[in-house]
């Protein structure tokens, strides 16, 4: 097998596709990124990362067959031409050879390097495509294996058009951001133990003018990793504060629960910005309730733990999001500085009609409390829920029984209509 450069493996993997779509043969194609690699460029220089590389595409050579082309495609991807397979699924085994090419630490000059190889697949499933549109789907599906954070990703158009979309909307929102388009609400919290509004939650929505509602995981989802997320998060955090200190001065005594991402705690000006949100707005940082996934608490990113700390020595209150939904380490639980845990939805909806989820959410609460927790249930939609929780002990529930996401002015009338109850009823 020859190894080719850019420029060669273009014009000869066209050829060779060309000659594949003919024989009406299966083909794909295949690449592959080395993450690990970026951060050697400022270590080693970018003339040993080269050497590195092709090393690299050397091992990638032994795990293909003779008549595959491979060559560089970017600084730190290799992409292979499969033009000679049996069936589809050829593809994929070939996928896995080259990830097993790469379990093994890369022994280079007397140094063992470790890299995390993302392998994208496109398949020439008419038997008509091009090899720039079959690089460029493959490009999409490495793409989808990055953001999904999985060894292999075979392309999807569906996946690519949700891609196309997400790059349109990453591109407006910062305009949104500017212009006002962006919204928040406020979804009441209730002491189960007085039937009292305690806190609301913070919830975006932006009403796009062409797209509609779009969700606001979808928002994160576009953001995340890029500036804008630092940008949109100090947005919601900014007005979440100004508008919690507007309807405080209206008669409602209640705080606010403020959502961040992972990647907001590994930003270095987080805990200074958030200081200054406070300070303009007068809000007490005790009145504020920080909330994070499970997923983005236990990734442990470099910082991120010193990160909630400050943010608890300042006097912020720190909350686990969607409890019982990731894969909590208990050592590294116990090593969060939290307030309170809040059980995902999906266990408090079941919890009726299906006796183990009211196992595992009397077990949560009982957890929690052992930590010296609060523990919040979402998704409380009925009364028969709301009491069942009241009689496992649970401290606040939180969902549509309670209140759905409301604009300020609606909410300062809910809790004035709620003053006048002392307990939830069907009605409230």
């Amino acid at each position: 097998m020859t190894i080719y450069s850019y420029q060669d493996f273009l014009q000869t993997a066209s050829a060779a596709l060309s000659d594949a779509n003919n024989a009406n043969a299966h083909s794909a194609v295949v690449v592959v990124n080395l993450e690990g690699l970026p951060e050697l460029d400022g270590i080693l220089g970018y003339t040993e990362v080269d050497a590195i590389l092709g090393q690299l595409v050397q091992q990638v050579r032994t795990a293909l067959n003779a008549t595959d082309i491979i060559g560089p495609s970017g600084r730190y991807q290799i992409c292979c031409l499969l033009a000679d397979l049996l069936t589809d699924n050829h593809a994929l085994l070939a996928a896995h050879k080259i990830l097993r090419v790469f379990a093994a630490p890369l022994q280079f000059n007397k140094r063992r390097i470790t890299l995390l190889p993302r392998i994208g697949i496109a398949l020439n499933s008419d038997k008509t495509s091009s090899l720039q549109q079959l690089m460029s789907n493959a490009s999409s599906a490495l793409h989808q294996a990055k953001r999904d954070k999985t060894p292999i990703r075979l392309f999807d158009e569906k996946e690519k058009n949700l891609l196309l979309s997400g790059i349109d909307i990453w591109s407006e929102l910062d305009r949104a951001i500017e212009t006002g388009e962006l919204q928040l609400v406020y979804q009441p919290q209730l002491w189960i133990a007085t039937g009292k509004i305690r806190s609301t939650e913070a919830l975006l929505r932006w009403n796009h003018p062409t797209r509609g509602n779009i969700p606001p995981d979808q928002l994160v989802h576009v953001a995340e990793g890029t500036e804008l997320m630092i940008k949109l998060s100090l947005w919601v955090f900014n007005t979440a504060l100004r508008q919690c200190a507007e309807y405080r001065r209206a008669g409602v005594d209640a705080g606010v629960s403020i959502n961040l991402s992972a990647g907001d705690l590994c930003d270095p000006e987080l805990v200074e910005l958030i200081e200054q949100a406070v300070n303009i707005w007068s809000v007490s940082p005790s009145d504020i309730m920080i909330e994070l996934t499970e997923t983005a608490m236990m990734e442990n990113q470099p910082g991120s733990l010193e990160t909630l700390h400050a943010l608890k020595n300042i006097g912020f209150k720190l909350a686990m999001d969607d409890f019982g939904t990731g894969y909590s380490s208990m050592e590294r639980l116990l090593r969060l500085p939290l307030d309170e845990i809040k059980i995902d939805r999906m266990f408090v909806k079941g919890m009726l009609s299906q006796p183990a989820y009211e196992r595992i959410v009397g077990t949560m609460i009982n957890m929690g409390h052992q930590l010296g927790l609060h523990v919040v249930a979402e998704g409380v939609e009925d009364l028969a829920t709301y009491e069942r929780l009241q009689a496992l002990g649970c401290d606040v529930v939180q969902g549509y029984f309670v209140g759905a996401g409301m604009p300020v002015a609606a909410l300062i009338d809910k809790f004035i209509a709620m003053n006048q109850h002392s307990m939830p009823s069907e009605n409230i």
